[in-house]
């Protein structure tokens, strides 16, 4: 929201603030289920059952057609790559193998001038501007249009939530960092719901002692299908729920993101809701993926965005061997991210995943993401300040 309508909303009633949020879930369901996401979450699971070969071929054409469109159109990158002897002519064979000659993108630069990254077509176009929220550092700004919003959702659709066994299309619960409550002393409901998503926003920023009835109440009422959001946030509510005895609904399936799913909250999560807890990885950057199969392994989707782990002097990291993240991007063809340092360590699997998506290499020992909770005096716990 903009500001004036986020203060505006601040000081509207409730049942104001609910059809606020039901016009925005209208406006968001259009932005974020349209034409585009209905093809392209399909076409992520038809890949899904293409020969390595087919798929690895799928990959390099993406990687080729990103880095020539960035040279083409976006100064920033002719320059870069001009820097390190690069000419065009010399992208037309363009493969995986040619990436460690291209520069690495520093987390500073996007964070000073993220539009130096936009094509010169979407420079001068309305884009919609979302903030990261800046685990590993100050926040950013990164650029989408509709297009690239619905190719977002599609991909998780396809990979995260019917990995699963749901959709974005059932009932769902999400933990955010939307302020749906805006006030710290406000009193209940601590949610809002959106009819057109069937989505029960809770606040991420209530969840306590005296409060956590209401949150039980919802899940009751409403009976999402699934939970998502913050790890941390979902952890917090259930374990609250489980110490103070309260019964509460069964969702089909939990899925965190935005910070690490640790062993404990999984098993704390897990136990409470008697659900099947899946791990997120990804960023607003959108430029890479992962997410957890049904055998409990994080799968990285290579065809969504590229992931290198490199030791400290540039090499590719051996399987096992713990290295830094770098991702190019290829959903959003506005703002361009090739070879992103997005400041979180992993390494790489080093056996195949017995659900057999070999195409899909797996995740391991994922490190970053590591934040401080603030506890205050009325038993609130708190990870994000927005």
């Amino acid at each position: 929201m903009s500001k004036l309508l986020d203060r505006a909303y601040s000081a509207s009633p409730v049942w104001l603030q609910q059809l606020g949020i039901n016009v925005y879930g209208w406006y968001w369901a259009r932005r974020r289920l349209g034409p585009v996401f209905e093809r392209t979450w399909r076409a992520y699971a038809e890949r899904e059952n293409w020969s390595k070969d087919h798929f690895n071929d799928f990959v390099e054409a993406q990687l080729r057609n990103q880095v020539q469109r960035a040279f083409r159109e976006v100064p920033f990158y002719r320059k870069a790559f001009g820097e390190y002897g690069i000419m065009e002519d010399q992208l037309r064979g363009f493969g995986v193998s040619d990436l460690r000659k291209l520069p690495l993108l520093e987390k500073q630069v996007v964070r000073i001038n993220p539009r130096a990254l936009l094509t010169q077509s979407a420079a001068g176009r309305r884009l919609q501007a979302f903030s990261t929220s800046g685990t590993t550092g100050t926040p950013l700004r990164v650029y989408w249009d509709t297009e690239v919003h619905q190719h977002n959702i599609a991909v998780r659709e396809a990979r995260s939530l019917r990995w699963a066994g749901v959709s974005i299309r059932e009932p769902r619960s999400v933990i955010g960092g939307r302020l749906v409550v805006p006030r710290a002393s406000s009193r209940p409901p601590f949610w809002r719901y959106n009819r057109w998503e069937k989505q029960l926003y809770f606040s991420a920023f209530h969840i306590s002692p005296a409060n956590i009835q209401d949150y039980v109440a919802a899940l009751n009422r409403f009976r999402p299908v699934s939970m998502t959001g913050y790890a941390s946030a979902n952890f917090f509510l259930a374990r609250l729920i489980g110490e103070l005895g309260y019964e509460v609904h069964s969702p089909r399936a939990i899925i965190t993101n935005s910070e690490r799913l640790d062993s404990h909250m999984r098993a704390v999560i897990e136990s409470v809701f008697h659900s099947r807890a899946f791990e997120e990885y990804g960023s607003v950057e959108n430029c890479a993926l992962a997410t957890e199969c049904e055998q409990g392994q994080l799968h990285v989707h290579p065809d969504f965005g590229f992931v290198e782990i490199l030791r400290p002097d540039g090499q590719p990291a051996s399987p096992g061997e713990v290295g830094e993240i770098v991702v190019t991007g290829f959903a959003n063809f506005h703002q361009i991210f090739i070879r992103y340092r997005i400041g979180d360590l992993a390494a790489w699997g080093s056996e195949l995943c017995p659900c057999g998506r070999d195409s899909l290499p797996v995740l391991k020992d994922l490190v970053g993401r590591q934040e401080d909770t603030v506890i205050g005096p009325d038993g609130r716990e708190t990870v994000r300040f927005h």
